[in-house]
């Protein structure tokens, strides 16, 4: 007669001890070695101080972190993302910000998520970044996840970053909007479950993630407690402002020395584009 063995299945405590140990064995941090600054992935003008001789770029983010962009509605966010993520890969992009640069990107994918627009204005978005670069950039790859519940929009998230083919050559990932991955704005356990799954995924790919949130109505603070605890674990922090016909984006935050204002505006051709003397008479 054959014996059936049970499989022993852990309890809850020693899933934790297990995991309370490993921790334990890898955590610590050696003071005698230090580590590397963390790479540049996309950078925004020069520090006009010299060090070695070299003038280091002013940094939006770094691989392994995360940003955050806000900025109350119609602040040109949208625009201010294909800027961004245009300047990043770059190609003829540069022509509209030269100070917006990418570092270490080119063999690495540009992840746009959208959670909120639908196909066409998705489309109308994602179709400005090869007319900026000139062409179809290969390591571009725009999501749409508007028709998706928020568990299934944090299973994409799960499986991009730790199952997926390119789980290992993520470099850079948009996600408009923030707001869209969680049920209630409001719930601090929420919020923070979910900026603890940005920051495990950033640092695991080592990639940066950065993404877009409103402001609350009237308020310089990001939408609920959502906001507050992205405040407060991001590395760089964005602020958009409309001016009428034209907006800023305003480095309000960031570990290390901020970057200058970005005056920009909406061109002939529906393009975002760096400007300083502002022409009234184009922009939206």
């Amino acid at each position: 007669m054959t014996t059936i063995r049970k499989l022993s299945v852990p309890t809850e405590t020693e899933v934790r001890h297990r995991t309370g140990v490993e921790i334990f064995n890898n955590a610590k941090t050696d003071i005698r070695n230090r580590p590397g600054f963390p790479p540049v992935c996309i950078g925004i003008g020069e520090d006009e101080n010299e060090y070695n001789g070299v003038h280091y770029p002013l940094r939006f983010g770094t691989y392994g972190n995360i940003s955050l962009i806000r900025g109350q509605e119609k602040t040109r966010k949208s625009f201010f993302k294909s800027l961004l993520l245009a300047g990043a890969i770059g190609g003829k992009a540069n022509n509209y910000c030269e100070r917006i640069r990418g570092y270490g990107l080119e063999d690495r994918y540009v992840i746009d998520i959208d959670s909120e627009q639908g196909d066409y204005d998705r489309w109308l978005n994602a179709s400005r970044i090869p007319k900026m670069c000139g062409s179809l950039p290969d390591n571009y790859i725009n999501y749409g996840l508007r028709e998706y519940n928020v568990e299934e929009k944090r299973s994409f998230l799960e499986y991009l970053f730790m199952e997926s083919a390119i789980k290992d050559k993520i470099g850079l990932v948009m996600i408009d909007g923030y707001v869209d991955f969680v049920k209630d704005f409001n719930s601090q356990e929420q919020s923070f479950e979910f900026t603890l799954d940005l920051m495990k995924y950033s640092t695991i790919s080592k990639s940066h993630i950065t993404g877009i949130l409103h402001l609350n109505p009237g308020s310089d603070k990001g939408r609920g407690h959502l906001g507050t605890v992205l405040q407060q674990k991001c590395e760089t922090i964005v602020t958009l402002i409309d001016h009428g016909s034209y907006s800023t984006a305003t480095c309000t935050r960031a570990r290390g020395k901020k970057f200058d204002d970005i005056n920009f505006k909406i061109n002939n051709d529906w393009l975002p584009e760096e400007t300083e003397s502002v022409d009234p008479g184009l922009g939206m």
